[in-house]
């Protein structure tokens, strides 16, 4: 099964997220592919494919190490798109405690490993994507993209997935198989 590893977002930016999502839909574009609002999420480990018998000891790996992690603290920076030239996608720029977030996903990344599981080691990105884009956008259409503006105030994220995703012609599906609360910590 394919599987990946993110960070669910707080309840009231999910709401502002969506708003965002759309405003921007609402935009005259073409040949874009928009995320509904349930998958909206932060990718912490893209893992891939894993055999089922070693799901199980995935789940306590993944446990393990969200017992050390703390609630992340997050803001969102705004809306951009991705690269700048000839962009193909559309998200949510995030700033906040990427430096526990990145020691997070190494961590987990070396784990998984240790497991035989040879995980995506791409470097960690904070960011929530919005859309896929398809087709050249107009000027305007991107324009319109990058003044696009959010109400939103430094947050707690405090939940962690494991989450399936089954792709399908009409877009993934994302089926969440264990959750992991993050303690918060004060500073």
């Amino acid at each position: 099964m394919r599987l990946f590893v993110a960070l669910q977002p707080p309840l009231s930016l999910h709401q502002e997220m969506v708003k965002s999502l759309q405003a921007l839909q609402s935009i005259k574009h073409k040949g874009i592919n928009w995320v509904p609002a349930e998958n909206l999420h932060l990718t912490v480990n893209f893992i891939g494919e894993v055999a089922e018998h070693q799901v199980e000891d995935l789940k306590e790996l993944i446990s393990a190490q969200a017992s050390k992690l703390g609630a992340i603290k997050l803001k969102v920076e705004g809306i951009d798109l991705f690269p700048h030239r000839e962009p193909r996608l559309i998200w949510l720029k995030l700033v906040g405690d990427e430096k526990e977030l990145s020691h997070f996903n190494r961590q987990l990344l070396n784990s998984m490993r240790a497991l035989g599981i040879d995980a995506d080691a791409k470097k960690l990105k904070l960011h929530v994507t919005l859309g896929r884009i398809k087709a050249l956008q107009s000027p305007e259409f991107e324009r319109s993209v990058l003044t696009q503006t959010l109400k939103t105030e430094e947050t707690y994220w405090d939940t962690l997935a494991l989450y399936r995703s089954t792709l399908r012609p009409e877009g993934p599906r994302y089926d969440i198989i264990e959750q992991y609360n993050l303690k918060y910590t004060e500073v």
